[in-house]
Parts: structure tokens; sequence; C-alpha cells
């Protein structure tokens, strides 16, 4: 018995040393694969198949250097690779992209599919979209598009694009079923980029009833787009929405309110929609003047011969009288120096401006300009500009506004 016993344990002993040695000459052949394939060329990469022939990568690898040298040979490789390992989607993709460049559109399908059925991720989804897409089948384009739009990371204006190619109207955000609040916004800013103005209004919508604060500032960009397509009526309606939701701190706009945004300066100036612009200029220094409201426009004697500090769009009615009333002061600036009040109608533009000069006043009044909208006229631009008048020096000195009011008369 002790005998049987030995020779058991010497059995066991040699098996395992066996294993070991087997283990170890493995672990070598991969070693030296991996060097060969470090090099990262055709023959480092042949010599690493050749002492690991089961690792589908280095075929994956040896295919992507001679695709164009040996596409047969390529493809071949590619072949080897799904078959070693076939839940490798990209080289199910890759197999799939060279059958369609071959004619062979069947199995570039079925490479396709199969990839997007191992791998739930975008990848797949989006090759089969842009599958269709070159197919000219619209149907299962908008299938896998759909499907893509759900796993999207990074950069969503490649699969928008794609959309485009299709079909560019209204209906993206629904037939990709944009659920996500961030592609959205991704969606209105390509739409904004892209100059597709019809757009802008129903995505902004989609955006107002998202109601995020991150969204404030992309909305206000469409704001000044469609201003910028004298789309007033929907320029003032995203206004609205945000002031609605309490996302800027003034109130609604319409032609009939006849307001101006910001009137008593309480919040800096955003630059953005129907709120004041105050645009940086080299010379002209813009400031609050104290908690309570007010600005200050500080000219140092270097600003441009022309330049326009301070303005407003103004939604107003055609055909009617208005008044503008402003508080202010001056310190340094003259009469006739070449600031004054313009009142532009900014959709009519065969009618001349209305312009007044400031007048000097240390002490501090109101004046009112009065003003009458022509007949088409839906908005004004209200500005405070300077033009150095002939025979003058720049000017040096500051205004202040207290308040720029506007009120529908007669």
């Amino acid at each position: 018995m002790k005998l049987l016993g030995a020779i058991a344990f010497e059995l066991v002993r040699v098996g395992a040393l066996v294993g070991l040695a087997a283990a170890a000459a493995w672990s070598f052949r991969v070693a030296v694969s991996d060097h060969y394939a470090r090099a990262v060329t055709d023959s480092g990469l042949e010599q690493a198949i050749v002492w690991s022939p089961g690792q589908s990568l280095n075929y994956v690898r040896l295919s992507s250097l001679i695709t164009d040298t040996d596409p047969g040979k390529a493809e071949q490789l590619l072949q080897r690779a799904v078959a070693l390992n076939p839940l490798d989607s990209r080289s199910w993709i890759d197999l799939a992209l060279r059958h369609e460049m071959n004619g062979n559109l069947p199995a570039a399908e079925q490479e396709l599919l199969r990839a997007a059925g191992t791998d739930r991720q975008y990848l797949p989804r989006w090759s089969l979209a842009n599958f269709y897409f070159r197919r000219g089948d619209d149907t299962r384009f908008w299938l896998w598009a759909r499907s893509a739009s759900g796993m999207l990371y990074g950069d969503p204006r490649p699969l928008f694009r794609l959309c485009d190619g299709v079909a560019t109207d209204a209906n993206l955000i629904d037939r990709l079923g944009l659920r996500d609040p961030d592609t959205r916004a991704n969606y209105l800013s390509y739409v904004l980029v892209r100059n597709q103005g019809a757009l802008i209004p129903p995505v902004a919508r989609r955006l107002l009833i998202d109601n995020r604060e991150s969204d404030v500032p992309i909305l206000l960009a469409a704001c000044d787009r469609l201003l910028e397509l004298q789309n007033i009526g929907q320029a003032i309606a995203v206004w609205n929405g945000l002031s609605g939701a309490r996302r800027i701190p003034y109130g609604p706009l319409s032609p009939d309110s006849a307001g101006v945004t910001n009137s008593a300066f309480p919040s800096t100036p955003t630059s953005q929609g129907f709120d004041w612009r105050v645009p940086d200029i080299a010379g002209v220094n813009a400031v609050r003047e104290d908690a309570t409201g007010g600005i200050r426009l500080i000219f140092s004697g270097r600003q441009p011969e022309f330049c326009t500090p301070l303005s407003q769009f103004i939604p107003v009615r055609e055909n009617a009288h208005y008044e503008m009333e402003y508080l202010y002061n001056t310190s340094g600036i003259a009469d006739g120096s070449g600031l004054s009040w313009n009142i532009e109608y900014t959709d009519v533009r065969q009618t001349a401006d209305t312009t007044a000069g400031i007048i000097s006043d240390e002490k501090g009044g109101t004046r009112v300009l009065p003003f009458d909208t022509p007949p088409g006229c839906h908005l004004a631009r209200l500005s405070l500009a300077y033009r150095r008048a002939p025979g003058t020096t720049r000017i040096e000195g500051n205004i202040v506004l207290r308040h720029v009011r506007l009120r529908r008369a007669g």
C-alpha cells in the first residue's frame, strides 16, 4: 500500500510539473508574441501571430496595416479575428465596410447586425444608420438613428448632420426621441451654428419646457439670432418664456407694453436679448452707478470717433406715437459734442432714424424724446451713440443715466 501511495504521489507531482511547464511555455509564447506585436509592422505582427495564433487583436492590427496593399489578405485576417472573438464588434464593422466596398451588401448588412447584436453601445448603431443612409433606406435609417441617439456620448453633431441629409425640419427631436436635456441643448446649439433659422423656435420651445438654469445662455443666444433674423414674435416668445420661468430678472414684453427692460439699471446689463447691450469699446468704460441702479458711461477721449456704447431692442406697434423719458446728468460733456440718442426702426429700412442730441446738464434732469413709428415697424433699436462733431475734439467726460422709460402716448 505504501508503494502504491508513493507511485500516486509521484504521478501527481509529475503531472503538476508538466502543467507548470506547459503554462510556462504558453506564457513564453505570449511574451514573444507581444514583443513582436509592439513593433506594429507587417513582419512583426506576422511573427506575433505565429507565436500566439489565438490572439484576435493581432489579426485586426495586421489587417489595418495591409488593407491598401493586400485587401484580400486583410479581409481574411478580419474573418479570422471574428472567428476567434465573435464578440469583437469593431472587427465585424470593419469586415462589413470591406464587404460593402466590394459590393457584397447582404454580407455587410448581416455583419453590421451581428455587431449590433453583440455590442449594445453607440458605434454599431451609428454604423447601421450610416449603412442605410448610403442605401437610401429611410425607414431603417431612422430606426437605427433613433437607437443610436439613446446611447449618445461625446459630440452629437455628426448624428445631427447625418439626419440633416435625410430630412431637415422641426421634428428631429421627436424622430430621434431625444429625451436627454443635454442632447436637446446640444441640438439647439447645432441649429444656431448651422443658421437653421426656421428650426430655432420649435427647438427653443422644447428647452423652455425643460426649464433648466444651464440652458439660459443658449436660449438667450437663440433670442439674439431670432432678432438678427427679424423674427420678432418668436424672439419675444423665447424671452417671455425665460421671464415666466424666472430664469431672467425681467418682466415679459409685448408691443403694447412699450417697456424698457432694466430701465433703471438695477441689474448689470447682459448684452443679450431685450436687455441693454454694452459692447466692449476701447476708451469707453461702463459701470453701475450705485446699489440702487443707474449706469455711468465714461469717455476717456481715446474712444473711436463713432461708437455705440449703449443700446436696446424694444418691441413697438406700427403707426404709434411714443415718448422716451430719461433721467440723467453729465460731467465734462458740452452741448453739440456728438453724443445723442438714436431710435432706429430696424425692420423698416427706408425710414429715417429719430435722433436727439444730449444736452449738457451737470445738475441732472429729465428730458423727453417723442417719436412716431412708421408703417410696418415692429421693433425699434434705442441707442446712445457718439459721433465726433466736425471741428471738435473727442469728448472726455461722463454721463450718468438714472432711468430710461418709454410710454405710448396719444
